[in-house]
């Protein structure tokens, strides 16, 4: 397939110009004029580029477009220019989509973590631009504390990290923004949530949880998003028939 093509393909599914995003979306290095093996991730990395020459990919796709976030410094050298050099030299592209595969609400980090979850009337919330990034669901019914963390540590591999549990020790509505999601609480509480389910926090977030008497579950913002990658890379095998494989390298936090 043409890159120019691809690059129409996955623009059309993911609308990355609705979001109000700090990284570059989209194509962010041109190696090649066309697509014919993918690999995804979710940060593009040293050990991707590996996976992706030893897949004989010319195309990665990643979540974390490392190297590319606003404020950071392109110049061509040092570890980024090596890893520049790297893509050139073996002709495969790269693809970047941040907040697009967070709110996307059919392959996007949130809505999969959700309908794992067996959360139902799944709706979005946390706007950034004109779209929304996090999702709000429900339990069909009420479910305990300790449900909800038996529930969690089933859909992600490795588990829950951290629980604070200071809210309602029942739980029927439930936010989700994967990552660094935490940044919508307060927003989740006055949408009538029970929990927040999200991927890392930072140490304001227990006092806030605390002050605020609310259920706050953390889960590694690595490991929260890895489902956009793996979603589209399914996509793209299944309407394309391009092979398209996703990597995990794990990473805890």
């Amino acid at each position: 397939m043409k890159l120019s093509d691809f690059s129409t393909w996955l623009n059309d599914l993911l609308v990355p110009q609705a979001f109000k995003d700090y990284c570059n979306n989209g194509l962010c290095v041109e190696a090649s004029d066309k697509v014919n093996r993918i690999v995804t991730g979710v940060s593009f990395r040293d050990r991707l580029i590996d996976a992706a020459i030893e897949e004989q990919a010319d195309c990665i796709i990643v979540h974390h477009p490392n190297g590319f976030w606003n404020g950071e410094n392109r110049v061509l050298v040092g570890k980024f220019g090596e890893r520049m050099r790297r893509l050139m030299q073996n002709g495969i592209s790269l693809y970047g989509y941040h907040l697009p595969l967070d709110g996307h609400m059919e392959v996007g980090n949130n809505v999969s973590i959700a309908r794992a979850m067996g959360l139902e009337k799944i709706e979005g919330f946390m706007q950034e631009g004109e779209r929304t990034i996090g999702v709000v669901g429900q339990f069909p019914t009420k479910v305990s504390r300790e449900a909800l963390l038996t529930c969690l540590n089933s859909v992600f591999e490795h588990g829950v990290q951290q629980s604070l549990f200071y809210g309602n020790g029942i739980i029927r509505k439930v936010a989700v923004c994967s990552g660094s999601g935490a940044s919508g609480i307060q927003e989740a509480i006055s949408l009538g949530c029970d929990a927040f389910v999200t991927g890392e926090i930072k140490e304001a977030v227990p006092i806030t949880c605390e002050e605020l008497g609310f259920n706050l579950v953390s889960c590694g913002h690595h490991r929260t998003e890895i489902f956009g990658v793996l979603n589209l890379a399914h996509k793209i095998q299944a309407e394309l028939g391009i092979p398209a494989k996703f990597v995990d390298i794990d990473n805890p936090v």
